[in-house]
């Protein structure tokens, strides 16, 4: 029967690569447990039994006479340790030739092959991480960017673990007082405060609402930040996108509807990424297709973080702006931007919408202050100590202990029993100890670290 990983971690002494697969200049192969230090010390030339945590040795990898490699070895003794066990991390050359070698030199001496992140599972549950530290390491590994990599470490550093640890000790102390209410219930005893309970709830739910709000931004900056370009036929959306790219990403033609599907790629910016989408033009049409791109397109500027709309500035002059993003059903929660494009060959008019940008895709100016613009977007929530919640999980908890906090305060105000506001008051503690792992479910632990790489 398969245990999951969690179930599986049975104290022996694991190894595992720790770097890319692949040719490269030098590997890491990484060996944690009880026996990590004397089973690598078997292989290596030098007495690692001797040297000090956290000290390098240079040396060989030899078994009987046969020589592997020359390398290093570090060694760093529990508990400061990653794993919070006694570790080695051997550097050798990067031929797979050779970390292949020594993983099943390392097997043969005694060691496990490592599972996916199983490292990272062992720093878990010997206190080295809580689990939304842990689940950070993940996305510290996946970070490409700037933005994705300041939500990770902002992660890693606790302070979202510190966040929902607060959160759960102002419910704890007036949920025992609850609980106690409820052993001298025949007494009629009142031991919380309504009032004071209810401001409590109040300002916990304020808490909790604007940590959940913030997944939207969060995950668009880790994910990338969907920017839908829309507008009428010929209007050079895909113009507009190979310009913002810097590559020739779509085909351009004068041919009205060339575009009948999304078309999607990313680039950096301000250390943000943008996942740029192109669109079908919004028009009327009998055709089949283009109608179903239309409909794709209205759907990505619904789901879209940011709506470049495109107007020509040659033919659109006299269009209703806020008519046409009207029709378009912008998501009321997207920020859009009108684009008036084509300003070599006509004058934009006057501004008439709160953030319009005129340019010439075509010619390549005015696209620096669009960048600029979309640099800017989230940076007050990035640049600050606010916390943004960037995975769904932790979502979905706080969506969950979010009712569970307005039942319990609807409960107060209807005067419903303490018996049935403390099961509310309960639900709240657990959704929120489901993201620290305060409660203990094995099949989450296993989903978050199974998503890990091997070796880390």
């Amino acid at each position: 029967m398969n245990r999951g990983i969690v179930g599986a971690i049975d104290g022996k002494t694991i190894c595992a690569i720790s770097t890319p697969a692949g040719i490269g200049g030098i590997a890491v192969v990484r060996v944690s447990g009880p026996e990590a230090i004397s089973i690598t010390n078997g292989l290596f030339s030098r007495d690692l039994a001797s040297l000090e945590s956290h000290r390098a040795a240079f040396g060989k990898i030899i078994r009987g006479q046969e020589l592997l490699d020359e390398c290093l070895a570090t060694v760093f003794r529990a508990p400061g340790t990653f794993t919070g066990e006694d570790t080695v991390e051997i550097t050798v050359h990067g031929s797979t030739f050779i970390q292949t070698e020594l993983i099943r030199w390392l097997i043969d001496a005694g060691c496990r092959h490592a599972g996916p992140g199983e490292f990272s599972a062992r720093a878990f549950l010997n206190g080295k991480l809580d689990l939304t530290q842990a689940e950070a390491v993940g996305d510290l590994i996946a970070a490409d960017h700037a933005g994705a990599h300041r939500l990770a470490m902002n992660q890693l550093r606790g302070n979202f673990s510190l966040a929902i640890s607060e959160l759960r000790e102002g419910l704890i102390g007036f949920a025992g007082l609850l609980e106690l209410e409820l052993d001298f219930a025949e007494e009629d005893v009142e031991f919380a405060d309504r009032s004071q309970f209810d401001a409590l709830l109040a300002d916990l739910l304020g808490k909790v609402g604007t940590l959940a709000d913030s997944f939207r931004t969060g995950n668009a900056i880790r994910e990338g930040i969907p920017v839908a370009i829309i507008g009428a036929p010929n209007r050079g959306k895909s113009t507009l996108l190979n310009a913002l790219l810097g590559d020739e990403r779509a085909i351009v033609s004068a041919t009205a509807g060339t575009t009948r599907d999304t078309i999607e790629d990313t680039c950096i910016i301000g250390g943000k990424k943008f996942r740029f989408i192109d669109t079908a033009g919004i028009r009327e049409t009998t055709d089949e297709i283009e109608s179903e791109g239309i409909r794709r397109a209205l759907g990505k500027a619904q789901g879209a973080s940011i709506v470049l709309y495109l107007f020509d500035a040659s033919i659109d002059g006299e269009t209703d702006v806020e008519q046409a993003l009207e029709a378009a059903a912008v998501g009321s929660e997207s920020q859009t931007a009108v684009v008036w494009n084509k300003t070599d060959l006509a004058q934009p008019p006057a501004a008439r919408y709160e953030l319009e940008f005129p340019i010439s895709a075509a010619r390549g100016t005015g696209i620096e202050s669009i960048k600029n613009w979309l640099s800017t977007w989230g940076q007050t929530n990035q640049d600050s100590d606010a916390l943004m919640v960037t995975n769904i999980r932790h979502y979905e908890a706080l969506v969950e202990a979010r009712k569970a906090l307005e039942s319990s305060r609807k409960g107060l105000v209807d005067g419903v029993p303490s018996d049935l506001v403390a099961s509310d008051i309960r639900q709240a503690l657990h959704h929120l100890g489901r993201i620290t792992n305060d409660i203990d479910p094995e099949d989450i632990l296993d989903h978050i670290f199974s998503n890990f790489c091997i070796g880390k």
